[in-house]
């Protein structure tokens, strides 16, 4: 037994200091010997089928880990949690959130977790490995997101920072989104209003688009590359096809010396290859965003009316 409980303790180190029965029995723990190390304080019962070490502070991770376990291998890491691992926006350590099939539903897990079921198989592609947790992948976490309830700033959250992490394309994010609706799985009408302004890869920008349908502008280009042979000159938040390149400053960009220079020269390059470029912050977004889409609308109609393709310096200005 002392030689199993060396083993069992080696491998609980490296998975978050939580087991599953089954993989105990796998050891060759028997139930009468788990009875006894529960007894003796050597082992601390974590849920209906899952356990820890003492001694240890329990973790969030480590919550996760044993919500997982007690669902025996039928159910996966999914929600705001699955969102957290991703390293999505907006998402802090909360209670343990899981999917399973409806087969599945009425297993008993730890009393912090919620586990929902779902009809909709698993695709390829549905499912990741993060910290050797089974994870709900960030499409399928998003799909999933009227299950668990996400507020309209959770979704939006979850598909802008995947969207920016290169976890999902938008095209591929929107067929799938639709293809649900039809079928009617699992979906609801927020998923669908989420997808309306996307293309950007930050709150920021979704408050820009936002902007311009409001104003009936076209939506840009987002995230438009412009190199010079192999080096890359810049990737730029929004550009319009009549030469217009707009940048969407957040608070922290502009903040050093350094990223001013870079941002300089970006500018200056971006000029000499005939674009006008401007700038505006996160308080014209927030606090007059009809004045940002009056300059765009300006700029672009006198780009659009036949204007030069090189501007002045005067027309390549940082509006505050």
């Amino acid at each position: 037994m002392h030689e199993r409980m060396g083993e069992v303790v080696e491998w609980v180190a490296g998975h978050h200091n939580v087991i599953a029965t089954a993989k105990l029995e796998e050891f060759g723990v028997t139930r009468g010997e788990r009875y006894r190390l529960v007894c003796s304080g050597r082992l601390v019962r974590a849920g209906p089928g899952s356990f820890r070490l003492p001694g240890v502070a329990p973790t969030w991770i480590g919550e996760v880990a044993a919500a997982v376990a007690d669902l025996a291998g039928a159910g996966i890491v999914a929600g705001r949690s699955a969102s957290r691992l991703l390293h999505l926006d907006g998402f802090p350590e909360s209670r343990p959130e899981l999917l399973t099939e409806r087969s599945s539903r009425n297993r008993s897990v730890i009393s912090s977790a919620v586990v929902h079921s779902t009809r909709r198989a698993f695709v390829s592609g549905d499912l990741v490995t993060v910290d050797g947790l089974r994870t709900s992948s960030a499409m399928r976490t998003i799909l999933d997101s009227p299950l668990f309830e996400f507020s309209r700033a959770e979704t939006e959250n979850a598909i802008d920072s995947a969207i920016r992490l290169k976890l999902i394309s938008e095209s591929r994010l929107r067929d799938r989104v639709l293809a649900q609706q039809a079928g009617r799985l699992n979906g609801n009408r927020r998923l669908v209003d989420a997808l309306i302004d996307t293309g950007g890869e930050s709150h920021l920008e979704r408050r820009f688009l936002a902007a311009l349908r409001r104003g009936s502008i076209a939506p840009p280009v987002m995230q438009q590359v412009f190199r010079d042979g192999a080096r890359t000159i810049a990737r730029v938040d929004a550009f319009f096809p009549c030469g217009l390149v707009v940048e969407v400053a957040g608070h922290a960009t502009h903040a050093t010396r350094q990223q001013r220079q870079v941002d300089a020269q970006r500018h200056t390059e971006l000029t000499l290859l005939g674009h006008v470029v401007l700038t505006f912050t996160y308080e014209d977004l927030v606090d007059r965003p009809s004045w940002v889409v009056d300059q765009i609308r300006q700029m672009t109609e006198r780009l659009d009316g036949g204007r030069p393709v090189s501007p002045t310096v005067t027309d390549s200005v940082y509006i505050r």
